[in-house]
């Protein structure tokens, strides 16, 4: 299973499995929010132009 860095503009950030990473996507896309592929994940435009990265981190041991 993989991991991925959730990662606020404001520096918080939580590692999160591959069903937080595709909730979390489905939701912004739902809400209209932008999203742009990157290397490794994504970032998602948040309202208030707020930004939010899931990039990748590898496979867990689980």
């Amino acid at each position: 299973m993989m991991r991925y860095r959730l990662t606020l503009e404001s520096g918080l950030f939580c590692l999160v499995d591959d069903v937080a990473h595709r909730h979390f996507l489905r939701q912004a896309v739902r809400r209209g929010y932008g999203t742009t592929r990157v290397r490794g994940g994504h970032v998602v435009t948040l309202p208030g132009g707020r930004l939010a990265a899931l990039i990748a981190e590898g496979a867990s041991n689980d």
